[in-house]
Formats: C-alpha cells, structure tokens, sequence
C-alpha cells in the first residue's frame, strides 16, 4: 500500500515538475516573440522616421525652388516693365519725368515707395538735382505728414534714367496714404518732375 502511495507521489511530482517546465518554456516562448515584434516595430518606426525626413527635406527644397522662381519671374517683370516705361516715356518738353510711383505696404507702419525717373528725350548732359518724398496720411481722424529729402538731402545723380526707391514709416493705424514725389533741378528750387500715389 504505501509503495502504491510512494509511486503515485512520485508520478504526480513529475506530472508537475513536466508542466512547470511546459509552462515556463511557453511563456519564455511568448516573451521571445513579443520582444521579436517590438524589434520589428522599433525598426519600422524608425524607418519610417527617416523616411518623413527625407521627404520633409525635399518639401522645403521644393519650397525653397519655388520662392526663387517666384523672385525670379517677378525680377523679369520688373525688368521688362522698366524698359516699356523707359520706350514709352517721349516728353521731349521736359527735363524729367516720373514713369513709374508706386508705395507698397511692407509690414503695419512701413512702406516701401520704389520710383523711376527718365530724362528727357532729347537731353544729352546728366541729370542733376535732388528729391523729395512727403506722406500725408490720417491717424486717429487727425492729419499728419512726413517728409524725406530735406535733411538729409536725397541727392539725384544719373544719366538718362534713375531708379530710386526708400522706406517710410508713418503711424501703425494711418489710413488714406497720400504720396507726393518731387524731383528739383540743380539750381533752385524750381520742381522739374512730381507724381503722386495714394493707397
């Protein structure tokens, strides 16, 4: 009777002690595949990181490329518009004359105002003089103005033609902008030349 008992003791323990090591063996199993998947993942993530650099890199080259056309294209216009105002400028009666007056906003309370001014046709000796910008504007319901080429002076020297171009920079909250050009000869204070922008 108790080597019946004895041997079912013993049988019972290694029934035991086999799904210990069964049981252990599968969960080191699962451990072994869960840390494979998370490599895995790890990996992807990773590549997939570079991949969103390397396509982010290339958006703001891209960026970057399209800027430059756009500054590019926006120069040549300049450029042919400068010459069609020169070709079309033939005020043979004066000493000069604006062809382009243009004032745009570069950011609240600044302004760039960007000026050409052409000899007369018929002038060969160089032009000589110097200029003067003044801004009306209104803040607040009141009117104010500021001027440029008094002190210091704008001086103007150029044969046939000159591109000039400057900043003004009245009240952040000016409304109704009036810009009044005028260009002076050598001698005097005679005005060879005016034009006006309002925005």
């Amino acid at each position: 009777m108790l080597a019946m008992l004895a041997a079912g003791y013993w049988l019972g323990q290694r029934q035991l002690l086999t799904l210990q090591a069964q049981v252990q063996s599968e969960h080191q199993s699962s451990t072994q595949k869960t840390q494979a998947q998370i490599a895995s993942l790890a990996a992807q993530s990773a590549l997939l990181a570079q991949q969103v650099t390397i396509l982010s890199s290339e958006r703001d080259a891209l960026v970057r490329q399209q800027n430059q056309a756009q500054q590019d294209l926006s120069a040549m216009r300049e450029t042919v518009s400068f010459f069609e105002s020169l070709l079309q400028s033939n005020d043979r009666s004066r000493i000069a004359n604006f062809v382009a007056c243009d004032l745009q906003a570069i950011e609240p309370g600044k302004y760039r105002y960007r000026l050409l001014l052409v000899q007369g046709t018929n002038r060969t000796d160089e032009l000589l003089g110097r200029l003067q910008v003044n801004l009306q504007y209104l803040d607040a319901g009141k009117k104010g103005r500021i001027s440029q080429g008094l002190d210091p002076l704008i001086p103007v020297k150029a044969k046939h033609y000159a591109k000039l171009e400057g900043e003004l920079a009245p009240p952040a909250g000016a409304s109704n902008l009036l810009m009044d050009v005028q260009f002076f000869g050598e001698e005097g204070n005679q005005v060879q030349a005016s034009c006006q922008k309002k925005i």
